[in-house]
């Protein structure tokens, strides 16, 4: 079974990374621009974390009284023994784990990415193939448009004017996709004039 896709806005809430090695930094990195309050425990910890802002640090083990805090999910990035140890209290505790490149410990996760301001595209192949996960995903990353959050943004008001403008949700749906697959293939916004061509064929 794959893993169920599952976007969730973590700006502000606490995520508990208990390690402070090579693979604590690639996942601070992942996730500082969705804005979480990282909260970084481990008695060994890189220069360059250390040199993180908005990172909060301490340098211990990590203890059950760490999850006291209610941390959104947690991050285990030590060796195979502490993470067992860390997942085993955070289960009790209901919280999400994830043990890096131990999936048989995790209960989720992390996807390759492609993140900008306004969108985020993610591909997983449930831990068979990270691999593979990454080519797909520059194949994908190919596809969008180097002003994405622009384009979202003027989607979003041409959404609002459809729904004004087109009682029928149905008709609003099939126009809507029809805009957002002729910008993918212009690979930029659309004119008055071509918004007005797929209205009247709408």
């Amino acid at each position: 079974m794959s893993y169920f896709p599952m976007f969730m806005d973590i700006q502000g809430r606490e995520v508990l990374i208990c390690g402070g090695g090579i693979h604590a930094l690639e996942k601070i990195e992942r996730l500082t621009p969705f804005r979480a309050s990282l909260h970084v425990v481990s008695s060994h910890i890189l220069p360059q974390i250390e040199k993180m802002d908005g990172v909060r640090i301490e340098n211990r083990c990590f203890a059950e009284e760490d999850l006291d805090s209610l941390p959104v999910f947690v991050i285990a990035a030590e060796e195979r023994s502490e993470n067992e140890r860390i997942a085993g209290i955070c289960r009790t505790r209901h919280i999400p784990v994830n043990a890096v490149d131990m999936q048989d410990i995790c209960d989720f996760i992390f996807p390759a990415m492609i993140p900008s301001g306004r969108m985020c595209a993610a591909v997983s192949t449930g831990g068979l193939s990270p691999a593979f996960a990454v080519e797909l995903k520059k194949r994908i990353q190919e596809c969008i448009p180097d002003d994405i959050d622009d384009i979202l943004l003027w989607m979003n008001g041409v959404r609002e004017q459809i729904r004004s403008r087109i009682p029928d949700k149905e008709k609003q749906k099939n126009i809507l996709r029809c805009i957002a697959k002729e910008t993918l293939v212009r690979g930029r916004r659309l004119t008055k004039e071509e918004l007005e061509g797929i209205y009247k064929a709408g």
